[in-house]
Parts: C-alpha cells; sequence; structure tokens
C-alpha cells in the first residue's frame, strides 16, 4: 500500500494525501469513496495491511526455523537485509505512524494493539512450540518485539545494522537461557 510506503519512510504527518494519491496512482475521487475517513482511516488501514504483512513474514519464519533462537536469526536478517535495501529510509511499517497519532487517533491506535496483539500471539506460539511455558512466552515475545522495534529506530537513525545485531546477540542470549 502506498500510504504505508510513505508513512514508514517520512511519517504520517509528513505525508499528504496528494503524494498518496501520486505514488499510488489512484484518482482523487477513490480515496474518498474507499476512505470516507480520509487520512486517519488511510493510516488505520496502512498499518492493518503492514501488520498483516509483518505477520504472514513471522509465520514463515516460525515454520521455518529449527528452534527459538533460529527464528532470531532468521528475523534479524531478513530485517537487516531490508535495512539495506532501503538504504535506511524504511524503519517499522507501523511504529512511525503509531508513534504520531496513536494518541490522537483511536482508529490507528486500535489497529496498532491489534497488529502487535497478532505479532506477539505469533511468536508466543512459536515459543510455546519449543517448550517455553505459555505465560513466559506472552513476556518473551513482548520483549523481542520491544527490543527488535528499538533496534529498527537506532538502526535508522544511525544507518547500520549495528543495533539491530546486537538486538539478535541478546535476544538469542535470553532465549537460549529461557529455553533450556
Amino acid at each position: 500500500m502506498a500510504a504505508a510506503k510513505l508513512f514508514r519512510r517520512q511519517g504520517f504527518e509528513g505525508t499528504s494525501t496528494a503524494e498518496i494519491l501520486t505514488l499510488s496512482g489512484a484518482p482523487r475521487g477513490s480515496l474518498y469513496y474507499y476512505f470516507p475517513g480520509g487520512k486517519e482511516e488511510i493510516g488505520a488501514a496502512a498499518i492493518a495491511e503492514a501488520g498483516h504483512l509483518v505477520a504472514k513474514t513471522l509465520t514463515l519464519l516460525a515454520q521455518k526455523a529449527a528452534n527459538p533462537t533460529d527464528f532470531i536469526d532468521l528475523y534479524a536478517g531478513e530485517l537487516t537485509a531490508w535495512l539495506k535495501r532501503s538504504n535506511f529510509q524504511d524503519g517499522c511499517p507501523i511504529a512511525t505512524t503509531l508513534l504520531e497519532t496513536g494518541v490522537q487517533s483511536e482508529a490507528i491506535a486500535h489497529e496498532g494493539i491489534k497488529v502487535f496483539n497478532t505479532w506477539r500471539s505469533i511468536i508466543s506460539k512459536m515459543l510455546v512450540s519449543h517448550g517455553m511455558p505459555t505465560d513466559q512466552a506472552v513476556g518473551a515475545a513482548t520483549m523481542i518485539i520491544s527490543t527488535i522495534e528499538g533496534a529498527l529506530i537506532l538502526a535508522k537513525t544511525e544507518k547500520s545494522t549495528a543495533a539491530v545485531a546486537t538486538a539478535k546477540t541478546e535476544l538469542k542470549a535470553y532465549i537460549a537461557a529461557a529455553t533450556s
């Protein structure tokens, strides 16, 4: 979705509906037909769509991973490649929008909560499937998401994947200790 790409690169407030229309190639009338709530509704839809794409990636990585530390390796590898391909222009597909609008927009915050709960569920189920108790897995999944989100902010700011590499090392150590 064009809006999600623009929001993750230049923020919600820094993106105009005209830019969304230009990138998407959609006629102006269709924007208001499909999104009568305007830019706020577009923001919520962009979060839902981007969150769904990340959820698909997390699900595939969880299925592919031999164990939880392998999952962390695969996830960090995907993020590192993504950051490099975008020349550090892209960050988390939903974080920028949520940070800018989550307090003011109930619709956007609601979508963000749903997305993070979905990601948390995918990761915690993977951890449980490898022997971690359910109550511990939910906390560990929250920590993984929080650590990765922070690493993405640092990586984008520093234009370096070093923070992702550090997050990977520390998360793997934590997960290895928690699942042994």
